[in-house]
């Protein structure tokens, strides 16, 4: 094998990789590394639902819904475990202007610039926008949706997910979380 072509196929696993994460955030996330990060996943919630409000806040979009989840991780041998959890969050927009796709467009390109990994940029064919990445630093996914009927110039749907999370408490309190 030359160096161009593992470059190639390392960059082909990296793109795929990106796409199975992305097409994977409403279902169960699993732990890449063996030594998971042990972090609270109640104060975990909280800082992740704030983020993400802040990152809406900044939008010219009008919030309809925001809902906070702490979901389970499979930890790196497959294994389900009472501790080991992921932050959730899933949001429905709506474009202040009828212009979602510029809104996601703009998006986008700030993911880029902040380093991102955008996996996903495409115009559906209803006009609806579809973006996502991956965040290399935090390994955070983000995905925002204006593809969905009945108005993709103006709804907008955003899910948001950390990486794994190993609770020191011995049990995450798996379901939804009161966002404050």
């Amino acid at each position: 094998m030359t160096a161009s072509s593992h470059s190639r196929r390392t960059g082909f696993r990296a793109r795929l990789t990106a796409l199975c994460i992305a097409l994977c955030l409403p279902a169960t996330p699993t732990a890449a590394q063996s030594d998971i990060e042990q972090r609270d996943s109640v104060q975990t919630a909280a800082a992740f639902a704030e983020k993400i409000e802040a990152f809406i806040a900044g939008l010219p979009v009008t919030r309809e819904r925001f809902e906070v989840r702490i979901n389970r991780c499979e930890g790196a041998r497959g294994e389900l475990r009472d501790d080991i959890y992921a932050v959730w969050v899933g949001t429905r927009l709506a474009a202040e202007n009828d212009d979602a796709g510029r809104v996601l467009a703009a998006v986008a390109d700030d993911w880029r610039e902040r380093n991102r990994e955008v996996f996903r940029d495409r115009v559906l064919d209803n006009g609806g926008v579809n973006i996502a990445a991956f965040d290399p630093a935090s390994g955070e996914s983000h995905s925002l949706d204006s593809g969905f009927e009945p108005n993709p110039h103006r709804d907008i749907v955003g899910y948001f997910s950390t990486p794994c999370f190993q609770d020191f408490s011995g049990a995450a309190p798996f379901g939804p979380v009161a966002a404050e």
